[in-house]
């Protein structure tokens, strides 16, 4: 049998804001791995909103894909990505 716990965003806020259930690749990578991961899959879901290209996206383990994505993560505060989710949100409420 085999042990397998449930994954949770620990103490890193920005990895609370992720769907539930994220995929096990993204659960079995070290925290600090989940990290930047994490926070590019929410900058891809607020341009795209759509949660399986946005998955792909930040898992995609391409040498020059993962140092871009890390450069895109390492420039873009965790305010912008929170306010481009409410300005996600709100779009999605107002129909758009």
């Amino acid at each position: 049998m085999i042990n397998v716990q449930e994954w949770s965003p620990g103490d890193d806020p920005m990895l609370a804001l992720l769907p539930p259930e994220p995929p096990w690749v993204f659960q079995s990578l070290p925290r600090e791995e989940q990290a930047w991961r994490g926070r590019l899959f929410l900058i891809s879901y607020v341009m795209t909103d759509h949660a399986a290209f946005s998955w792909a996206f930040a898992l995609n383990n391409e040498p020059v894909h993962v140092a871009e994505g890390k450069q895109v993560v390492a420039g873009t505060t965790d305010e912008v990505i929170v306010q481009g989710l409410r300005d996600l949100a709100e779009l999605k409420a107002s129909g758009g």
